[in-house]
Formats: structure tokens, sequence, C-alpha cells
């Protein structure tokens, strides 16, 4: 109050001192508030219009005549605060003092001073006044660019990395430093609930972390998991993806040892562009039918990335590769969820299981890596203004000059030079905050774990003592399944958190509530047993 009284007399003094210039001011700016006005003439309308910002749509108010712009008022955004919001605060008192839209946007907010340009003409042309009148040219429009399907049954031979090497040496050689990526963590050793979560399926045997493309052959090949069939050379090389488009899906049934001698590299040049670099080609049938209709609307490169980082599983009957959903809204986990547990999308009419635990007799969903439905879920704050490329695939230059995406993926927070030019405008200590982000997840990762391994043990007891009956446990198992679900979705995505904050945390959310309701369960019937 106290503070509110000087502030009074300050302008009292001012006004006493004959500054009537700081009052007329005052009359005709909202300072800060992103108001600028003057009187305005019997025939002015008051028109309202938005147009994209950098984090949502921007909303202004301008009350103008075929002659003049009297006032523009931003009366919504979700800018962000000490950036977009210099915009804000600064560029509609340029607009209404020059009378033009071709005022200079304001430096470090140029998304946020464009979308209010935008919106001040949409507003005008909303009540039949020229926006050109005032300078405004539409942007042009840039044709969104969309990605290929490949063509099957074409005869291909897939051409490799080396055979591209001269004409692309930038990516070749980028591409070939994907085997600095060497470190194989095990995730056994780090994550030891996993040997009873997984017990029974080849991942409680063998679960080593994702190493860089490079070694995508050599570790398949290594791995202490059991591969029968071909279905398991999936997303690891393009030899393998070429022979399913060619054979089409018997390809899956083959032998592995059989198809291990026609395998040639890892993860390259085809996998994303057939054999047209430059252009990105979806090679994988599967993956065309996971997204169906809305295939135009999803930038190529997350298509590229998503047709192997995604939640898939095998047919029961062909072997297949298949995903659970077939556009973008089914692809939330409570989505994909209900799709295993409707049976009536099964030959055998049953739930789908990748395996059932031999103690607890749970028939288990064997989560992936969905990294496309996590970053592209509700929720994600970046799905829409960032592609996986813009993150993990650097923009370098040459030695000619010459500009090209890198082909050595790494994480965004290894590039100083986005950071510093693109995240800095929305976040100030990007490292700190995904880190903060990541180790928050990673907590609730352990806990919840560690929660699910004590039902787990809780309700293999149940089974091992035999007093029970399928019809008790049944319910209880229904729940652990449902439970793991949800943790494994949020565990083997490999962002740890930091694509889509929002959707993890609801998915451990769901798995720790379902966890819960199982083990008040088991322990209520091993009680009343006990009674």
């Amino acid at each position: 109050m106290k503070k509110d009284k000087k502030k009074r007399e300050k302008i009292l003094n001012l006004i006493g001192g004959g500054c009537g210039a700081f009052l007329a001011l005052l009359l005709v700016i909202n300072i800060g508030t992103g108001i600028v006005a003057q009187a305005a003439s019997a025939n002015a309308q008051t028109l309202t219009a938005s147009a994209p910002g950098k984090v949502g749509d921007v909303t202004v108010e301008v009350k103008a005549d075929d002659k003049k712009i009297y006032e523009v008022k931003v009366t919504d955004h979700s800018e962000t605060e000490g950036i977009g919001t210099m915009a804000v605060d600064q560029l509609p008192g340029k607009i209404v003092e020059s009378q033009s839209l071709t005022v200079d946007s304001v430096s470090g907010a140029t998304v946020t001073s464009e979308a209010i340009k935008n919106a001040v003409a949409l507003a005008l042309q909303s009540g039949g006044l020229s926006s050109e009148a005032y300078g405004y040219t539409a942007p042009a429009v840039e044709e969104k660019p969309v990605a290929h399907k490949v063509q099957t049954m074409s005869g291909v031979t897939v051409l490799h990395a080396v055979d591209w090497k001269d004409q692309y040496p930038d990516q070749y050689n980028t591409w070939c430093m994907t085997k600095e990526s060497q470190e194989a963590e095990d995730y056994l050793e780090l994550y030891p609930m996993l040997r009873g979560l997984y017990e029974g399926y080849g991942f409680a045997k063998d679960y080593k972390a994702a190493r860089g493309h490079y070694y995508d052959v050599e570790d398949i090949e290594a791995t202490g998991r059991p591969h029968p069939l071909a279905n398991c050379w999936t997303c690891k090389t393009p030899d393998f993806t070429n022979m399913v488009n060619e054979e089409g899906i018997s390809a899956y049934q083959k032998d592995w040892t059989e198809v291990q001698a026609q395998i040639t590299e890892g993860i390259s040049c085809y996998t994303c562009h057939a054999n047209t670099p430059g252009d990105i080609t979806i090679t994988h049938t599967y993956w065309i039918d996971a997204v169906g209709d809305d295939f135009d609307k999803i930038a190529p490169a997350n298509l590229a990335c998503g047709q192997c980082h995604n939640e898939y599983y095998f047919a029961p009957d062909t072997k297949a590769t298949t995903i659970a959903h077939h556009d973008l809204a089914s692809m939330a986990p409570e989505t994909m969820l209900a799709y295993f547990n409707d049976g009536s999308n099964f030959p055998t009419g049953e739930p789908f299981a990748d395996w059932t635990n031999p103690r607890t007799g749970v028939k288990q969903i064997k989560v992936q890596h969905p990294e496309f439905e996590t970053f592209l879920g509700a929720g994600s704050p970046h799905a829409d203004t960032f592609t996986c490329a813009d993150c993990h695939m650097p923009d370098a230059v040459n030695a000619n000059g010459e500009a090209y995406h890198s082909h050595n993926l790494i994480s965004p927070l290894d590039n100083p030079e986005l950071i510093a030019n693109t995240c800095s405008q929305c976040h100030y200590d990007l490292v700190s905050e995904v880190r903060g982000v990541q180790e928050k997840i990673e907590t609730r990762t352990y806990t919840v774990g560690y929660r699910l391994e004590y039902l787990t043990e809780l309700l293999a007891k149940a089974v091992a003592d035999g007093q029970y009956t399928d019809e008790q446990l049944d319910p209880v198992r229904s729940l652990a399944r449902d439970a793991q679900f949800y943790w494994d979705f949020v565990f083997v995505e490999n962002a740890e958190g930091a694509h889509n904050p929002a959707l993890t945390n609801q998915c451990l959310d769901k798995a720790d509530e379902l966890c819960g309701q199982a083990t008040d369960m088991i322990l209520k019937l091993t009680r009343q047993q006990a009674a």
C-alpha cells in the first residue's frame, strides 16, 4: 500500500508540474498490456481475429474504419513470458503509431510479431476493411511436404550406404559416426525388478540398451534372447525390410538364420529413402497401415523415425509385424491396451499376449519403444512445432559451405548450437530442465516398478499355495496385466519422459493405481483365507 501511495503521488506531482503529455500518454497507452488506442470515429468497427503464434493462437481486437486503425489490443495468447510477450507489449503500439502492418518485428519474438500482424490483417478483412491499405501482404503458403509410400513387388534391389558415399559424402560420413554411440547398458542390472516382471520371456534373459544404428545387426546377432523366426529382423536392416516388400508377409515366417545370411548392414539409406535419397519414403508397410488416413498429416521426418520407434507386436497367426492403432486418434496408450484386450481382434478370440508369466499365470504384453506414440501423443509440448529430425539430426555445413542434415543421430542436449539458436527462445536452461524431468520420471519408474514386483510375488505365492481358484485370481491377473502395460509403456520409451512429461506421468499414475487395486485384492483374498 505504501508503494502504491508513492506511485500515485508521483503521478499527481507530474500532472501538477505541467506534464500534461504524460497524462495524455496514459490515456492513449495501457503500458504492458498490448493495448494501444486513439480516439475513434463514429464509424469505427470493433473486430476480432486470431493467428498462430509460437506457442498457440494469438487473438487481437482491432478498432478501425476505412481510413484509420484506432486501437489494437492483444486479448489472448499463450506466448512465452519475457520472449513472445515482448511483441505483445510493443507491437500494437507500433502498428497504431505507424498506421502500418509492415513495422519491424520485435527482435527475439519474430513468430509472435508476425502472428499479431496476421491477426490484425484478418480482423480488418473480417469487417470488409482493406489490410493491403496498411501494406499487408499475405504470407506465402508453403506447400506442406509429404512422405512417399514404398512401391512393393517392384523388383527393387537395396542400394546400401556405401553405394551413395560418393554422391552424398557428408551424409555417409555422418551416418558412419553412429558407431561412436557404442555404450550398451545392461537393463537387467540397472533395473533388478525386470527379471521378475519379464519372467518367462526373452527380455528376462538379456536386455541391453540400444546403441548407434551402426550396431543394429551386430547387437541382434549377439543377443541372448532367442529369435527362431525372421520377424526379429524387423527394423534392424533394410535388407529384411525390402525382403518383406518384395515377397510379402510370408517373409516374416522364414528361419532367422536363413535370412541372416542375406543381411548386409543395419538401418541405412533405404530405410528412410528407399533408393531415392533426398525424398523421404516410408518403407515399412505395416507403418503405412498404422497411421492410415493421417499419413499426409504427419511430418515426413516423424513418419520416417516412427516406422521403427513405435509400439508393435507380432500377429499370432502370420507372425507379421503389426501395430495396435490405425490412425493418430487410436494411438493413445489406453486405446492400444483396449485393442490388445479385445479378443475379437485376434484369431484365437482371446486377448493378445506376448507370453504368460509361468509363476503368476498373467498373460503379459511386452511394450516395445513407443517414441512416436509418446512424442505425438496428447500433452506433447513440441509435437506441433518440431520433428524428430529437428532435434536429433543437426543442421551442418561442409567445407564448401553447403548445408546438410547430419545423419549422426544425437540427443539435442548434446547440440549446443541448437540449444543456443532455437531452444533458448523458450528455455532458459534446457539441459537442466530436461534432466529434472528425467530424474523425476526415473524415480517414479523405479518406485512403481518395485510395486509391480511386490504384486508379482504376492500373486505367484497365491498361485503356488493352490488354495485359490482361477475365478478368484483372474481379476487380479487382469489388473496386473494392465498395470504392467502402462508401466512398460514408460520404461521402454527412450526419452525417459522428456518427449511428453504429461503423458508419461499419466501412464505411471494408471500403472500405480491399477497395481494398488490388484495388491489390495490379493491381500484381501489371503486375509480371507487365513480367517
